[in-house]
């Protein structure tokens, strides 16, 4: 796990939120959750909006290449596509970095966790390289689960 930070984001809504409309494998009109989760594209918030821009990096480093080894020795037939899927081991990495971002939000009060920052237009290849984290795209030999602690914005008065 890595914790990194402060580190102020790279804030590019015009250029990171059109990526969920990217057509990617059998999603010919992007994530499926675009218009339709509350954390997705339109209806998530930009994130300057909600946060301060100063943020701290949680990240979950996960081996991939590892992974994908040990399950080619255990299902020899697999493709090399179903070898990575994420519905394999994503939900296990998410697990740990909740646990991360709750444990490391007690030592920072008034932080909380953002898990759909990308959705909110940061650019977090940037902002995870501005703090040493290098994420491969696409991913092949590790891959990152990646969520920021932010300070919301106090509420204006009156």
């Amino acid at each position: 796990m890595f914790f990194r930070g402060p580190v102020v984001v790279v804030y590019q809504p015009r250029i990171i939120r059109p990526l969920c409309a990217a057509v990617f494998y059998k999603h010919s009109k992007g994530c499926p959750n675009l218009g339709i989760k509350e954390g997705c594209p339109p209806k998530a918030s930009l994130f300057t909006d909600v946060f301060e821009p100063e943020v701290y990096v949680v990240a979950v480093k996960f081996d991939l290449a590892g992974y994908v080894a040990k399950k080619r020795l255990e299902h020899g037939g697999w493709t090399q596509r179903a070898l990575e899927n994420p519905r394999h081991w994503q939900g296990h990495v998410r697990s740990i970095l909740k646990n991360a971002c709750e444990e490391r939000c007690r030592g920072y009060p008034g932080y909380v966790s953002v898990t759909n920052a990308e959705a909110m237009g940061v650019n977090l290849t940037d902002t995870c390289r501005n703090v040493g984290i290098i994420l491969e795209w696409p991913p092949g030999k590790v891959v990152y689960q990646v969520s920021l602690l932010a300070k919301p914005k106090c509420p204006q008065n009156g």
